[in-house]
């Protein structure tokens, strides 16, 4: 019998100092990692930074995704981690990609994920807040990957 799949969602605030062009370079080294290293234990998931936020969600065996969640924590990139949730789920929300990207220029992530404004992590309610996330990031990230699959013409 094969493991259930698990589904990690946490929000954190963007610890990198630097220039845009030195954020947007450990970003795009964050992706490579995840990239490279999530097929290896069948994880896959999306990645969202907006307004010096992140928000991601991890889907696989929940020893992986634990492992791998307990290196975003040791991340020095990240900082005041919030697990919005941590539960099994009958299927993934992001099979199709080892780690999705998005980019939301110019709206709040704090309001995206709690719909209800700009609160610390610490006073989200994970359970709504955690659905909210993950609705938000896969409306972003299916938005932006049928967009560049209709640029390159196959969408």
């Amino acid at each position: 019998m094969s493991s259930p799949i698990c589904s990690l969602a946490y929000f954190s605030r963007n610890a990198i100092a630097g220039t845009v062009d030195e954020l947007n370079c450990e970003i795009a080294s964050i992706l490579h990692t995840a990239r490279r290293n999530n097929p290896a234990r069948n994880v896959t998931g999306a990645l969202l930074y907006s307004d010096g936020c992140f928000a991601q969600v991890l889907e696989g065996r929940r020893e992986d995704v634990e492992h791998i969640f307990e290196n975003i924590q040791c991340d020095l990139r990240h900082s005041g981690v919030t697990v919005m949730h941590f539960h099994d789920v009958g299927e993934r929300s992001f099979g199709e990609w080892s780690m999705a990207f998005a980019g939301i220029v110019g709206v709040s992530m704090e309001a995206t994920v709690t719909g209800a404004g700009m609160v610390e992590p610490d006073d989200i309610m994970s359970t709504e807040a955690g659905k909210n996330l993950l609705l938000a990031l896969r409306n972003v990230v299916y938005r932006d990957d049928l967009g560049r699959r209709v640029e390159r013409g196959i969408g």
